[in-house]
């Protein structure tokens, strides 16, 4: 009589994902990527089911007190560690969309991994991307995307004081692109809640997570030929 191990599913690797974050094991952590990727889960679905909800409850604890700023740091470490790793096994060049992407975040943003993810999927579509990162300065920002002129500009923020400082950057933007504007994509923790609140910033859209907006981002670059 043979037994057989069931695969893991997305709960079960949260789950497993979270403990080993929880106790600083980045060893662990890695496995737990590996079963969820070797169970047939996808990179979307690592990213958005598995690593997300791990940041998330992170940050809760945090809030609430119950972890150290030094804990929550190493859960962001070994979560972009892994997310490296994992982007490294599965990879593989696609034929190129000719569609590019600007990612940075504000400049009094630190919180940077879902840019990170946006990048990542993005880049398995066929797009190319450049991946500037936390605390970007408006001049910073503005003279890359006059430099190279992308398709899409993505921006992203994760307390709403930092609201006046993205749209800063989605004004100067703007400013300067005249005739040649990219779309731009807002996301963070603000819009979740009031998804118009990108518009009424000047940018084009937002998205839940960065599976939608991969998808929003295709129908829209597309859209304009």
């Amino acid at each position: 009589m043979t037994s057989t191990v069931e695969a893991p599913t997305a709960t079960s690797a949260f789950e497993s994902y979270l403990s080993a974050v929880r106790a600083g094991d980045r060893r662990r952590a890695f496995a737990a990527v590996d079963e969820a990727r070797e169970s047939g889960m996808t990179v979307a679905r690592i990213y958005l089911e598995v690593l997300q909800p791990t940041l998330r409850e992170i940050g809760r604890l945090w809030q609430q007190n119950e972890i150290s700023v030094a804990d929550e740091h190493l859960a962001t470490a070994i979560t972009q560690a892994a997310m490296a790793r994992l982007y490294e096994q599965v990879f593989v060049w696609q034929p190129g969309t000719g569609h590019t992407l600007i990612a940075a975040c504000a400049d009094v943003e630190r919180h940077e991994i879902g840019l990170r993810m946006l990048c990542d999927l993005l880049e398995l579509e066929g797009w190319e991307t450049t991946y500037l990162g936390a605390m970007v300065p408006v001049e910073s920002l503005v003279a890359m995307v006059l430099k190279r002129r992308p398709t899409a500009v993505a921006l992203s923020i994760a307390m709403a004081p930092h609201l006046p400082r993205l749209r800063t950057m989605i004004q100067a933007i703007r400013e300067t692109m005249g005739d040649a504007q990219p779309l731009i994509v807002v996301g963070g923790r603000p819009f979740l809640d009031d998804p118009e609140l990108a518009t009424r910033l000047g940018a084009d859209f937002t998205a839940p997570d960065a599976s939608a907006a991969v998808e929003m981002l295709r129908v829209r670059a597309e859209g304009r030929g």
